[in-house]
């Protein structure tokens, strides 16, 4: 069994402290057999990893920001009724309108369950954009090229 680490005593606590062994310890042995991804897919992904890495010319926050992606289908897109403010995550499950809730200034204290929404939304979409009669029509304004 390979220890990646020991443990030490704190003489004050008497709590375990963990240390990594020093590198002069470790044994690596390459074992091909257990790889996931081949090497010419590993090192294609290195390279288009490499790629999308930000310039250092731009602040760390722009960097984090632009590489930040939506956790949620709708994250960003949801707008109040009432006051045009973004309907944030309020609670784990729970969307609601964040004007109302950090600054006070909109009435609407209504709340949608994240999933209930999305289900709505796609359900709509799936019934209403997939009818025949709107596909054939615009299959017929728009030639195909």
């Amino acid at each position: 069994m390979v220890q990646l680490q020991r443990f030490l005593k704190d003489p004050d606590t008497g709590k375990r402290i963990a240390r990594p062994n020093p590198e002069a310890e470790w044994i690596v042995q390459d074992v091909p057999e257990l790889r996931i991804v081949d090497d010419p897919l590993w090192d294609r992904v290195r390279v288009r990893q490499t790629s999308l890495r930000m310039t250092p010319r731009k602040a760390s926050a722009d960097r984090i920001a632009e590489r930040r992606r939506p956790k949620h289908l709708f994250s960003g897109l949801l707008r109040c009724a009432c006051c045009g403010g973004s309907y944030t995550m309020i609670s784990k499950d729970l969307l609601g309108c964040g004007t109302a809730r950090t600054e006070g200034t909109c009435d609407n204290r209504l709340n949608i369950r994240r999933d209930a929404l999305e289900a709505q939304v796609l359900d709509g979409l799936h019934h209403h954009l997939m009818e025949p009669a709107l596909s054939a029509s615009s299959a017929r304004s728009s030639p195909v090229r």
